[in-house]
């Protein structure tokens, strides 16, 4: 599903926020990236979402190789992807159903069926009931659910999360990281971002640790040896742990 190999990005200002990066990701994985400020995770999600290209090696995604998208192609590759964003983006002036009804509305959907897909994906993140209101009159884990539910509006293979628990409280964050693993389980690959060390405790998925541009250690909390599938340096068991109790503590 997502394939980084040996790649680098170094922005004009000289700054290399990313070293010789290899990761595979799995069709149907659910995997956490985490690292302290300046890590690597925000140029990461950017090569993700072809907003930049890598200075030196290759990104491809599904059936896409980044770096020699078209102009005509890059909104073909966005479309197989679900975005969620810390601060949901939602568009003010519209209310839910037409929030998510847009993401489908651009690719030309039929109005019956953007009805049909609206009502379900309310009943999925549990919101059918606020159908009609305005961001505004949502609280901050309604209007997050709401972004899930748009992200999914055109079925796609992969869902990106950044930061999509920093704005809400942790009872709310652990509600939408089940949601995102009731959608893992159902086959969507998902990748989420994160610094909420104490949410990625409580589950046992792959995690990938970014450390000064590079991936420091890629394995998982509760794992005897290496996590399945994963490249570069892998760091199992006990090793793993201390690895990220220790970019846990930076983090405080």
């Amino acid at each position: 599903m997502i394939e980084f190999r040996d790649v680098t990005k170094e922005y004009p200002n000289g700054t290399v926020a990313l070293r010789n990066v290899n990761i595979n990701i799995r069709p149907r994985e659910f995997v956490f990236v985490v690292g302290s400020s300046g890590a690597g995770k925000s140029t990461f999600l950017k090569l993700l979402l072809h907003e930049e290209l890598p200075s030196s090696g290759s990104v491809r995604v599904g059936r896409f190789e980044l770096n020699g998208l078209t102009k005509q192609q890059i909104p073909l590759y966005r479309r197989q992807l679900g975005v969620v964003f810390q601060d949901f983006r939602l568009i003010a002036a519209m209310d839910v159903y037409d929030n998510i009804a847009f993401a489908m509305r651009v690719v030309g959907t039929r109005e019956k069926v953007i009805k049909e897909r609206v009502n379900y994906l309310l009943k999925l993140v549990g919101l059918p009931h606020k159908i009609h209101n305005k961001p505004s009159e949502l609280s901050g884990g309604e209007q997050q659910r709401v972004a899930i539910a748009r992200a999914l509006a055109n079925n796609p293979d992969l869902i990106i999360a950044d930061e999509p628990t920093g704005n809400i409280d942790p009872r709310m964050s652990r509600e939408l990281v089940d949601l995102f693993v009731q959608l893992n389980d159902a086959g969507t690959t998902v990748v989420m971002v994160t610094h909420a060390h104490d949410l990625v405790r409580q589950y046992n998925k792959r995690i990938i640790i970014l450390d000064n541009g590079t991936v420091a250690a890629d394995g998982g909390l509760r794992q005897t040896g290496a996590a399945a599938g994963g490249t570069g340096p892998i760091i199992g068991g006990n090793r793993f742990v201390n690895a990220y109790s220790g970019i846990e503590r930076r983090a405080m």
